[in-house]
């Protein structure tokens, strides 16, 4: 498994800690002796927001923004969901420092990725496994910290191998949507649940201290777009959870016009 040196080690567990009460695997990595030992990947650090639908579930769009004001190395700030037909198997967008692509190039990366997915579209895509298998689309995207960005997933087409999702991100200063591919899912999987966010750092083990200080903002995630900047659903801030290894907090602000997450990890 190999998705951002370890693909979802907190957040698939996180997850299906909330959706079904599991717990998280632990994996051992085993290293020849006659090679270097690798560093060993931090485990729990991470922050979670979570959103309230107001009792609504089952949406075939998704979007919310995100701004980045502090970055840190090996960090990734996302939208993960779940499918109403497989509660726990669902997927996740998001933005990512210090990211493996398929072409094994590294850096800045928006990735797109779903759980049991059969089929793929964009030309960045690969398989994943370890902790479930599925599908993930990544592309190289440059983190501006004064600019918001649009994460959206949506409903495409189906067909005989089941049904196709695809998912974006805009920069809202330049106008610019960009693809970061599509993939396929067995045919049922039609609607996606209710959304959180996280906050994660991946990189090497530290002490819990010493994580490196991120700062996000997620925007209130709305539902099923109408045109207009209107949405047929709309949420407000729920609860949020941390990991046991970090320093951090989520607050609720005003921005004004809505109101968001902001999402601090890391920090003494």
């Amino acid at each position: 498994m190999h998705h951002t040196r370890g693909h979802l080690r907190g957040r698939r567990a996180r997850l299906c800690d909330r959706l079904l009460g599991l717990v998280a695997a632990v994996c051992t990595v085993v290293v020849m002796s006659t090679a270097p030992a690798q560093a060993a990947q931090h485990q729990d650090a991470n922050e979670y927001a979570l959103w309230d639908f107001h009792g609504a579930n089952g949406f075939w769009n998704i979007d919310q923004r995100v701004q980045i004001t502090r970055k840190a190395h090996h960090s990734y700030w996302a939208m993960l969901w779940d499918f109403t037909a497989t509660p726990g198997k669902g997927g996740y967008m998001g933005l990512q420092t210090n990211g493996t692509r398929f072409n094994h190039t590294t850096g800045e990366t928006a990735i797109f990725s779903l759980w049991n997915a059969n089929g793929s579209r964009g030309g960045h895509c690969g398989s994943f496994g370890g902790e479930g298998t599925g599908l993930s689309c990544r592309i190289p995207y440059a983190i501006d910290r004064q600019t918001d960005y649009r994460l959206r997933v949506w409903r495409l087409t189906a067909d005989s191998g089941g049904q196709w999702w695809g998912a974006w991100v805009r920069n809202l200063k330049t106008g610019v949507d960009t693809p970061i591919g599509s993939l396929r899912v067995p045919g049922g999987q039609r609607l996606l649940g209710t959304p959180s966010n996280f906050s994660e750092y991946y990189g090497d083990a530290v002490p819990c201290n010493r994580v490196p200080l991120s700062v996000a903002y997620f925007t209130q995630p709305a539902a099923n777009a109408l045109g207009g900047g209107r949405y047929q659903y709309t949420s407000a801030y729920g609860s949020s959870t941390r990991g046991a290894c970090t320093g951090g907090s989520v607050s609720l602000v005003d921005l004004g016009w809505t109101k968001a997450a902001k999402v601090s990890l890391g920090g003494p």
